[in-house]
């Protein structure tokens, strides 16, 4: 199938610039209070097969998010402030990661993460991936809008 016919079978499949406005702009997902995420690059919203893409916003003062990463990879890459993510194994060991604008952080699957407050506002841009097919089935109401935005 060619550019042409792909576009017509998928017209939001297409290779695109986001700009900046485009990207802060974007439905937020709250993940607990005082942070969120955009997510502009999704299944839901671009057909994107193999990874979602967003930025998190969050807080000076946010609560904690926590959850369990079993079935995909992400990336953090630090835009402003300072992540603050505590990572626990299966056997429980715990260590904190720190990274500052410019940094990125690797966070692969099979471990537990906490993201904490660090005192300063911070925002930083993550990939993950694989996706699920279905889409962001953890936020229904959520993958309801970016279809929405089609």
């Amino acid at each position: 199938m060619g550019a042409k016919e792909q576009l017509e079978a998928n017209p939001q499949r297409y290779p695109k610039v986001m700009s900046a406005n485009d990207i802060e702009t974007m439905p937020r997902l709250e993940f607990n209070t005082g942070i969120d995420t955009g997510i502009f690059i999704s299944q839901e919203r671009e057909d994107a097969r193999y990874f979602r893409q967003g930025v998190c916003y969050a807080k000076a003062d946010h609560e904690p998010v926590h959850w369990t990463q079993s079935n995909f990879d992400e990336a953090q890459y630090c835009i402003s402030g300072m992540i603050r993510l505590r990572v626990e194994d299966a056997a429980g060991k715990v260590v904190v990661l720190e990274a500052r604008p410019g940094d990125n952080i690797y966070l692969p699957a099979g471990y537990t993460y906490t993201l904490e407050a660090t005192g300063v506002e911070y925002t930083f841009l993550w990939t993950s991936g694989p996706s699920n097919r279905p889409g962001i089935v953890e936020a229904p109401g959520y993958s309801k809008q970016l279809r929405a935005l089609r």
